[in-house]
Order: structure tokens, then C-alpha cells, then sequence
């Protein structure tokens, strides 16, 4: 088995967890690749990698059975977004706060290593969405994949977006709020979820649409399946709104352009051990939060 290694060298742990786990690799008879543009270009030899299995992205996505992210949520996202059209398995090792989205804590890397290297895990077909604007010169801007959300708002702080909602080319509603959040099942335990959305299993492919505080009383989600489509316009009166994709992407189009959103054929492929429960996972590491805060 081949198994790429993709750091956030930003994590004060991570070349004792990065130590670790090619250590146990090692014992396992597992080869272990590494991304070249790393912080530290010595990694590979802390590590006992063969230098010539260290390669550029996407070079190396071509020469792995599975992906190990290490890192937070943030980390698997980017991730995920480089990797999910060479079907490659993401397995997220969390040094992160929470880390809905990772399968392994560091406490268990020993066993769960040794899992994947038996092939003891199923893989998981996540679904994200697809985005493009129809541009006011005729021209189509295509946007980067979304794994999490994409999110409608003004440029401005603090400024109400009026924001014209269509599911299928027919006109639903027009929103008058903070924001307007359109999210994947993976994106549901995000923004949605901080926003009052609701929260879906990952291997549900339906698209959620929250309103990020609305004006009056129109603060309830839409949940839609796989097959619709969404168009987001707006009305005269507001000349320009600001597009996020999963807090990292920026974007912007006018009262004479239209953003489309729609899912992606192609599923994410994320690790999934069979043991585990997503909703136990989640409410566990939920009430964590809750006590560090209080």
C-alpha cells in the first residue's frame, strides 16, 4: 500500500505525529509519499522517505492508494478539493479543535494505521457542488469546487443583502438578511450549523440553503436534493454581492450577472471506519467545545 502523507506544518505537534506515523508505516510495510512544496524541505529525510517519493501535487496523487491529512477541517478541505477527480480516499488525522470531518485522532494512529493497511475501513461518497457565473459580457466564470459552503453576503460589514433565490429556474423567494449560506451535507456541520441549519449525515447528497439572519420571519432552511439546480440574482437596487467559497475563495457579481449552483457528478471519497458513529462523534465533540468554553 502506498499512502500519501499531507501535513499542515503549521501545527505545533505535527513532526512528532509525522514521526509517529511513518514509524508505524514503516512496521506495517506501508510507503509513504510527500507533497515537494512542504515549509520544511527536510521533511523527507526526518522521516526516512525516499527522496524519490517525494513529487509535486498532482504528480503524487497519481502514486498513492489513500490521502492522510493532518491538520483540522481546513486541512482535509483543501485537500479534498485537490483530490477528489483521481478518486483517492481522503483519512484525516486530527490536530485540529474539532475536526468533524477527521476519521483518526492521534491516541489512534497505532490501530487505525494498522486498519487501513488490512483494508478494515469503507469509503465514503461524500457529494460538494459545483458553481459558475454567467458574466454580464456573455462569458461563463467557472468557480472553485465546494466542499463545505458557498456564501452570498454583501461586500460591506454589517450591510443587509437583498438576494433573489431561484431552485430550478423557477423564482422562490428574495431574501433580505445578513447572508445566504448554500452547503453540502459535508458543509452542514459548518456555517450551517452555527447559522440554525440543519445537520446531515455525509454520505447524504442533498443541498442545504440557510439564510443568515433574515429579516422578518424567513429563517428556515431548505433542504433540496442532489438533482436541483440554484440560481442567485439580485435585485436593481443592490448593484454588487460578495461570494465565499469555504471561507478561503473570493468572488463577486453584479445585478446583471447569475451565479449557478449545482452538484458536482464527481463524490469526494473520504475513509470511513466501521465502528464509528457519525452523530455520537459529533455530539461528543460538540459538548467537549461547550466545556472548554464555560
Amino acid at each position: 500500500m502506498r499512502i500519501g502523507f499531507f501535513p499542515n506544518m503549521g501545527k505545533s505537534t505535527i513532526m512528532a505525529v509525522l514521526k509517529m506515523a511513518a514509524h508505524i508505516c514503516r512496521e506495517e510495510q506501508i510507503e509513504v509519499y510527500l507533497p515537494d512544496d512542504l515549509e520544511r524541505p527536510d521533511t523527507y529525510k526526518v522521516l526516512q522517505i525516499p527522496k524519490d517519493h517525494v513529487l509535486p501535487r498532482p504528480e503524487i496523487f497519481k502514486h498513492i492508494d489513500v490521502a492522510f491529512s493532518f491538520g483540522g477541517d481546513g486541512t482535509i478541505i483543501h485537500l479534498a478539493r485537490q483530490i477528489f477527480s483521481y478518486n483517492i480516499p481522503v483519512c484525516g488525522i486530527n490536530l485540529g479543535e474539532l475536526g468533524f470531518l477527521n476519521q483518526i485522532e492521534v491516541h489512534q494512529l497505532q490501530s487505525h494505521i494498522k486498519r487501513v493497511a488490512q483494508g478494515d475501513y469503507t469509503i465514503e461518497k461524500r457529494g460538494h457542488l459545483h458553481a459558475c457565473i454567467d458574466r454580464e459580457d456573455g462569458s461563463k466564470e467557472e468557480l472553485v469546487p465546494i466542499i463545505n459552503e458557498v456564501v452570498i453576503t454583501r461586500a460591506e460589514p454589517a450591510k443587509m443583502a437583498r438576494i433573489n433565490l431561484a431552485v430550478n429556474n423557477q423564482h422562490t423567494q428574495m431574501y433580505p438578511s445578513d447572508g445566504l449560506i448554500i452547503s453540502s451535507a459535508t458543509g452542514s456541520t459548518g456555517y450551517n450549523l452555527s447559522a440554525g441549519g440543519p445537520i446531515m449525515k455525509p454520505d447524504n447528497r442533498s443541498i442545504i440553503i440557510t439564510p443568515v439572519a433574515p429579516h422578518l420571519i424567513q429563517g428556515i432552511s431548505m433542504v433540496l436534493e442532489e438533482h436541483d439546480t440554484i440560481q442567485v440574482t439580485m435585485p436593481e437596487r443592490e448593484p454588487k454581492l460578495h461570494i465565499c467559497i469555504d471561507g478561503t475563495f473570493d468572488y463577486s457579481f453584479t445585478n446583471k450577472e447569475t451565479l449557478h449552483i449545482s452538484s458536482n457528478p464527481v463524490y469526494c471519497l473520504f475513509v470511513r471506519f466501521k465502528d464509528q458513529c457519525f452523530f455520537g462523534t459529533l455530539f461528543k465533540k460538540l459538548a467537549s467545545r461547550r466545556d472548554e468554553l464555560l
